[in-house]
């Protein structure tokens, strides 16, 4: 195969133009795997079509198109009606568009579009949802179509904490298989465990220097019936269950 250089690889995969953090950050990784002879596998959504989705909603794409990232329509629905999913949309989605919101960059979609107003929720909701169902989908279909081999994604905390994102979804489709899949977060800290915009950088930085005690480990959610912030909900046997924050979190010192 061919060599090129990391600028190369930066201007080809057209970086500055698909994605908004720093390229120096992932280098390290992309060096990693090139001295290894480890394959790169583009996991999401392309920007166009996402863009798509956050100017006007799923039905912003054709029918092919979401058949690309969504192959399993009727388990897409489906995911998004068990019992914990509004509580993990409550804590981790949620709280993140109200974030975004409040820096003010809820007037562009993901390739620059520029709206009339604030993306509303429904849309950044479908969004990421889609980017979710479409990293999984595509870690799926590798696994598939390598029995016995081993892939490994790197994506952000909140697309793996408590079940609800990429990791919940890739279960759901390997179920039958009972291919294996475990989320590992590495090094979180205090704000990679609560709602987004409800800790601030110093609360952040004074709880990581006290170690992991602080990180919230468990996400309750309640059984059917029972109405959040209700009296009945306090109660123990309220409780239709926890979602962990991951299978494992590693620590370092460094």
């Amino acid at each position: 195969a061919k060599q090129i250089s990391d600028e190369e690889l930066k201007e080809q995969v057209q970086w500055e133009k698909r994605w908004f953090w720093s390229f120096e950050g992932y280098l390290p990784i992309f060096q990693k795997c090139r001295e290894l002879n480890i394959p790169l596998i583009a996991l999401n959504v392309d920007s166009e079509d996402l863009g798509l989705v956050e100017a006007n909603g799923l039905p912003g794409l054709s029918r092919d198109k979401l058949q690309k990232y969504v192959p399993d329509p009727n388990g897409f629905a489906q995911f998004a009606r068990n019992r914990y999913y509004k509580t993990y949309v409550d804590y981790v989605i949620s709280p993140s568009y109200e974030l975004h919101k409040e820096m003010g960059i809820l007037r562009t979609t993901i390739t620059g579009q520029l709206l009339e107003e604030d993306m509303s929720f429904a849309r950044f909701f479908s969004g990421r949802i889609l980017w979710d169902e479409s990293m999984a989908s595509n870690a799926y279909r590798w696994v598939v179509d390598n029995p016995g081999g081993l892939i490994c994604c790197l994506v952000g905390a909140d697309h793996v904490k408590f079940t609800g994102g990429i990791t919940g979804r890739f279960q759901r489709m390997a179920k039958e298989q009972q291919l294996d899949c475990t989320s590992v977060i590495l090094n979180p800290t205090l704000i990679d465990t609560r709602p987004s915009g409800s800790v601030s950088m110093l609360s952040n930085v004074a709880a990581s220097a006290s170690g992991p005690n602080d990180l919230t480990l468990q996400l309750r959610y309640l059984k059917e019936g029972v109405a959040v912030g209700s009296e009945e909900s306090r109660l123990p046997e309220s409780t239709g269950g926890v979602l962990a924050l991951a299978d494992y979190l590693v620590l370092s010192d460094v």
